[in-house]
């Protein structure tokens, strides 16, 4: 296959093939099968356990995109190493992005105000005006009603807006806090051709399962060593998609798998004549600006 298989790797774009798995059997070689997604897979380097078929070779070359790049991450994750062998899907109907920024509604009130203007004032050698006795009167008033309500007078600051036939309007200002990490979410419905395709199948599905989950560490029944993490691309004929957004090495927080389609139906070797598989990962990293500018 004269496809992008050969091209990707983080050591210069020269990766040995190394078994790779596909579904469709032709992805990347046919009009129709041009573009797709590749998923690398970083084993923790302390893992003892092969994979049970054993024929995926693994490369201590390359890393992760976000232990090479990010500036976000403050902890050293644990070394990982990159699987030879990566798994290549169907581009769905449909991908998407979302960035998604954290604000809160925050109460300013109007003896914050006020004392952040008169603040705002002198630091600026503009300060000239008197605060009233009336203001600070009613701003006492205030005070001491809230205070009454703090501990259990319940009434006090309702007793003082009705007699006064005002409210105070404490302003609520947005406030930026942060974030989120962005997650992404796959689904794929895989039908096989062959038998060929049905074993290819089965072997996907198995290793995003495998990858997914931890594993107890050697002689312990308690220490467990994380899950593999994942580098994830979007790819056609060429190489690596440049008008759709990359995305950072991933944790696979969720795999769901389901056989059959409107009824479970096997093929005479038993293999179900439709698999689909659903995969929910979230970036290591969060994203900003600058990673955006990078093509994230």
């Amino acid at each position: 296959m004269s496809n992008a298989f050969n091209k990707i790797n983080e050591d210069n774009y020269k990766r040995k093939y190394g078994g790779d798995l596909n579904y469709p059997i032709d992805i990347g070689a046919m009009e129709r099968t041009g573009h797709y997604v590749q998923f690398f897979i970083n084993v923790q380097e302390k893992s003892k356990i092969k994979f049970p078929r054993g024929s995926f070779d693994t490369t201590t070359g390359g890393g992760s995109t976000a232990s090479r790049e990010s500036s976000t991450l403050s902890v050293t994750r644990a070394p990982t190493k990159r699987l030879a062998a990566s798994i290549q899907l169907y581009m769905p109907n449909q991908v998407s992005v979302d960035h998604k920024a954290s604000y809160s509604e925050e109460e300013i009130g109007k003896m914050i105000t006020n004392v952040g203007g008169a603040v705002n004032k002198i630091s600026d050698g503009q300060y000239s005006e008197v605060v009233s006795l009336d203001r600070i009167s009613d701003s006492a008033a205030k005070g001491v009603a809230g205070g009454l309500e703090k501990v259990g007078v319940t009434g006090a600051k309702a007793r003082d807006a009705i007699k006064s036939g005002t409210i105070e309007n404490n302003r609520q200002e947005l406030m930026f806090n942060g974030i989120d990490k962005r997650s992404f979410s796959f689904d794929f419905k895989m039908v096989p051709k062959s038998e060929q395709e049905s074993e290819n199948i089965r072997n996907i599905v198995d290793m995003f399962r495998f990858h997914a989950m931890p594993e107890f560490f050697a002689g312990s029944e308690r220490t467990m060593i994380s899950p593999s993490t994942f580098d994830i691309k979007y790819m056609h004929k060429k190489g690596e998609h440049t008008f759709l957004n990359k995305i950072s090495t991933c944790v696979l927080e969720g795999v769901s798998v389901k056989y059959g389609g409107d009824r479970t139906q096997f093929f005479v070797n038993n293999a179900p004549a439709q698999t689909e598989i659903s995969l929910t990962f979230k970036e290591l990293e969060i994203i900003t600006k600058e990673r955006i500018k990078d093509g994230y």
